[in-house]
């Protein structure tokens, strides 16, 4: 490969399978990227990564044969959209590591005692349900998640194709999931 390349002659290389072109690319263009990039968020701990980002989708969209007729601007509006969206992502508030923590607030002991209640309620009623079933399946249940058997297992234990081990529970787990539901919000129960 010749360094006389131009860039879109290299993009193009790329696009047909030519992962030394793309390397050639990177090597022009790292650095510009790099500065542009940390002149849009100013973070240089955030740069090198972001650089790779742009430089990893440029290269899957060339692989896709998606090749720009001007490879330096495309390259340069990557790294635009990807400082966009570094800009609108939802990060963590920072502290301030010489200020005294913030007091955490626990929730008021009633609302926690009512969170207890609802779930002793919503197990009470998936005992119940439980009970309700054929013994055969609570079998399964118990085989599945008391004893954390694969369902290949269970067949094989049930002397049954897993195909109908899989099927069964999934109807169950259906069926659970709609007594525990038509329930769920209705307290008086």
């Amino acid at each position: 490969m010749h360094d006389a390349a131009s860039d879109e002659e290299l993009a193009q290389q790329t696009a047909n399978g030519v992962t030394e072109a793309f390397h050639r690319l990177t090597e022009r263009y790292y650095r510009p990227v790099g500065g542009f990039i940390f002149k849009r968020v100013g973070r240089p701990d955030l740069v090198e990564d972001l650089v790779q980002e742009t430089f990893l989708e440029a290269f899957q969209a060339l692989k896709r044969r998606r090749v720009p007729h001007k490879f330096s601007s495309w390259l340069f509006g990557i790294a635009h959209n990807r400082c966009g969206k570094w800009h609108r992502q939802k990060r963590p508030a920072l502290f301030d590591p010489a200020a005294a923590p913030v007091e955490l607030k626990t929730p008021p002991e009633q609302m926690l005692l009512e969170e207890i209640e609802e779930q002793q309620r919503q197990l009470s009623q998936l005992d119940r349900e439980l009970k309700r079933l054929p013994d055969e399946t609570r079998r399964l249940l118990e085989w599945k998640h008391r004893d954390g058997k694969t369902c290949e297992e269970i067949a094989v234990m049930a002397d049954r194709p897993v195909g109908t081990i899989k099927s069964l529970l999934a109807r169950t787990y259906k069926s659970l999931r709609a007594a525990l539901g038509t329930t769920a919000g209705d307290s008086n129960r």
